[in-house]
């Protein structure tokens, strides 16, 4: 057999494509926190409940992709990157949306919505917290067009700098995840103690999120340097 012929044969099962659909998947998952926080900072459940059986949807979606990129990695054909690298890139992606569903789980088994005046800041947190995972959406693509030619060195450093926008939203979110544990503190006589704690909790899981981006965006970093 041809040479450009096996070549042809790797490229067109490359699980790029659908590495990158599943985290348009993930991406979707998180898109809806904004508008599921808006629904239970004004008090309206019922909203809310939809949103959250929404985003359980889109989370299922994801895992399907999950198991899809699983199912249709190539074996016993030669890859420019090690297969357990993607294996362990899918798994990290996967952790996005199981996060965004656990954080919509947390506020709605105990109705949870934080002080208004926390409103502001709130949805300048989810803000980032998604900008981190569009950011990292911006990482596969250039993944899965960049293995075409082999991850050039050019090509790599495209690659670097979108993983480092994905590093400076985290590291923003880990600023104000700060700054909201600091003005949440400031209101906790005002709430019941046990509310108080499962806010704090609700914050951490919503940085979860930014941080398993982050972990993905590395491990894509480790296969464009394979």
């Amino acid at each position: 057999m041809a040479v450009g012929t096996t070549i042809s044969d790797v490229f067109s099962s490359s699980p790029f494509a659908l590495l990158e659909e599943h985290m348009a998947a993930c991406a979707r998952c998180v898109a809806k926190l904004e508008d599921y926080f808006e629904a239970a900072q004004a008090g309206n459940w019922k909203r809310a409940t939809q949103l959250q059986a929404e985003i359980a949807q889109l989370e299922d979606d994801a895992d399907q992709l999950k198991r899809d990129v699983r199912k249709n990695l190539p074996r016993g054909l030669w890859m420019s990157v090690s297969r357990a690298d993607l294996l362990e890139l899918v798994r990290m992606q996967d952790k996005i949306a199981n996060s965004t569903k656990d954080v919509v789980g947390l506020s709605l088994g105990r109705e949870l919505a934080f002080p208004k005046k926390l409103d502001k800041s709130l949805f300048k947190y989810i803000q980032t917290v998604v900008d981190s995972v569009n950011t990292m959406v911006e990482v596969v693509q250039a993944t899965r067009e960049l293995s075409r030619g082999a991850f050039g060195a050019r090509q790599t450093q495209a690659i670097m700098a979108r993983v480092a926008g994905v590093e400076k939203h985290e590291r923003k979110s880990d600023e104000m995840q700060s700054k909201l544990r600091a003005k949440l503190r400031d209101h906790e006589e005002k709430l019941s103690p046990i509310d108080a704690i499962f806010l704090y909790q609700l914050l951490s899981e919503i940085g979860e999120i930014a941080n398993s981006a982050e972990k993905a965006a590395h491990r894509a970093q480790i296969i464009a340097n394979s």
